[in-house]
């Protein structure tokens, strides 16, 4: 993975700067726009979905993040706790392994040892 850089301006160079380059501004209102619209549908998402929905949806988001395609399906490459995952869609730990334990059953995912595959993108889909 690439490194990230992160820089301050002050106010008055940062107002400079937009003023020589307007597209800067354009640029960056494109971008809180994105960043809002995504939180608001996270929102959404934590306040009315059910645990499967939520846990479904997280999954996948993690799958497009640290996903790696495997024989099965795809691997999601980060160990996962229960607890990480209830913090992750604002659920108990419980909630989350009986959720778990469903979407097992279903064949969308399977387990082992704090790695998560997902065998059935569609299908967690059609749940998120």
């Amino acid at each position: 993975m690439g490194k990230a850089v992160a820089s301050l301006l002050a106010r008055d160079a940062a107002i400079a700067l937009v003023r020589q380059h307007p597209e800067i501004a354009l640029e960056a209102n494109r971008r809180f726009s994105l960043d809002r619209h995504m939180l608001i549908g996270r929102l959404a998402y934590l306040a009315y979905g059910s645990v499967e929905e939520r846990l479904a949806k997280g999954l996948l988001e993690m799958g497009v993040r640290y996903g790696v395609r495997c024989e099965e399906g795809l691997r999601i490459e980060l160990p996962l706790t229960q607890r990480d995952l209830a913090d992750l869609i604002g659920a108990s730990r419980q909630k989350v392994n009986l959720a778990l334990r469903k979407l097992a059953s279903q064949g969308l995912i399977r387990t082992e040892r704090g790695r998560i595959i997902i065998l059935d993108q569609q299908g967690l889909q059609e749940l998120g």
